[in-house]
């Protein structure tokens, strides 16, 4: 009768013992930070829970294969396993925004792995302009957390560099996405995208990490969505401030991580619908403050400033043309009307190669080609930086060359 330490495991052949080798506590670890439980674990390598349970114990051992598995499952590389003790965990994410918060302390498995890879990227950056003997750029955008929001705004709407007039060149919403994305990458921001996240779980989060800071965006979240998220978590890098957040607007008293929450929701609406821009705007000018926009309006508000409608409104009962009890009445109404998943189609099928621009960002898409154009990296760490096999090279470059993306 053969045992798990025998390692005559599921596929039916015999291997190398990992008795003295494997450390089993490094199995535990690598499921605890995938957010997974051992029955999901179990399932997906199609054993029985007890057997993994083993494994992690240390009284068994899996087979080499049945590690190679485990190793995709917890997108982690199979020589992890053998390390003397747990890697070094590196600081969480700065802050994630949230449609709800009921459960703020658990993360899916699909939001850990994403920021996992993206802190991946981003050593990979980082390696690259070492092997190239530069500096990363710096982010030198920093707010006072002292300063009036209104303030804070117009300063990080000066460096973005994006003024009303160019606002009024864009098309759509992708135009306003992509000349957004842009400028805060011009700052020295990775600029990435997560698929395969429910926006009921998180719609944006950044990582206040020296030099290249990361803002990752939802890609199921609507375009306007994601500019605002985009804003919102580039406040939070300028504060270099910890937090956990969500779209309440309305602070309770004494709570500081959500006083932050509503001073950056604050800036980023200032930033898309700067007060002055909006006063003169002659539907605005004549209402009243206690005006209830109707959908129609709001819709022509939203393709002067490209902003969504909520955070128009919102802009709205700051500047005193609308009343709270509306506003929170029209946030609600659209809370219930919101499907989690409405805005994974809304930009139309996306091709591979632009899907891989899409999650990397340009800056980071550009920075590992030109790398690999310079042989400072290999086709090997290219198409691992990036995801991809270098047949999709020429399309990839195609389509930053045409900024095209979203």
């Amino acid at each position: 009768m053969t045992t798990d330490s025998q390692n005559y495991g599921a596929e039916g052949m015999a291997g190398p013992s990992l008795q003295g080798l494997l450390n089993s506590d490094l199995l535990v670890w690598a499921r605890e930070a995938s957010r997974m439980d051992q029955e999901t674990v179990a399932g997906r390598l199609k054993v029985p829970t007890a057997k993994l349970q083993a494994w992690e114990a240390g009284t068994t051992f899996p087979t080499l294969g049945q590690l190679r598995k485990l190793a995709r499952i917890y997108k982690r590389s199979v020589a992890v396993f053998f390390l003397n003790a747990r890697p070094t965990d590196p600081p969480p994410p700065v802050d994630y925004r949230r449609l709800e918060l009921s459960a703020p302390h658990l993360v899916s498995p699909e939001l850990a792995q994403g920021i996992r890879a993206a802190r991946a990227k981003r050593d990979a950056a980082l390696d690259i302009y070492v092997e190239w003997e530069a500096e990363p750029p710096a982010f030198q955008l920093a707010v006072d957390p002292a300063i009036d929001p209104e303030e804070a705004a117009h300063s990080i709407t000066e460096r973005l560099g994006i003024a009303m007039r160019d606002r009024n060149q864009w098309a759509n919403e992708y135009d306003a996405l992509n000349s957004w994305k842009t400028a805060v990458e011009s700052l020295g921001v990775l600029v990435m995208q997560i698929s395969g996240v429910s926006v009921r779980e998180m719609r944006g989060c950044s990582l206040a990490l020296f030099p290249l800071p990361i803002i990752l965006l939802n890609s199921s979240d609507k375009p306007l969505g994601r500019v605002f998220s985009l804003m919102h978590e580039l406040v939070h890098l300028a504060r270099a401030e910890s937090g956990l957040c969500d779209v309440t607007e309305v602070a309770p008293r004494g709570d500081h991580e959500q006083q932050i929450e509503v001073y950056c929701n604050h800036v980023a609406g200032a930033i898309l619908v700067p007060r002055a821009d909006l006063l003169r705007q002659p539907i605005v000018a004549q209402a009243s403050d206690r005006q209830e926009w109707t959908g129609d309006s709001l819709h022509v508000l939203r393709k002067i400033f490209w902003a969504s409608r909520e955070a128009i409104l919102r802009r709205l009962l700051l500047a005193g043309k609308t009343t709270l009890q509306f506003y929170r009445a029209e946030r609600e109404r659209w809370r219930q009307q919101f499907s989690g998943d409405e805005g994974a189609t809304a930009g139309g099928y996306a091709t591979f190669p632009r899907r891989v621009v899409l999650s990397n960002g340009r800056f980071l898409t550009s920075l590992a080609i030109d790398a690999y154009d310079a042989n400072v990296i290999t086709g090997s760490n290219l198409s691992r930086i990036l995801g991809t096999k270098l047949d999709h090279l020429p399309k990839i470059l195609g389509i930053l060359r045409e900024r095209e993306a979203a």
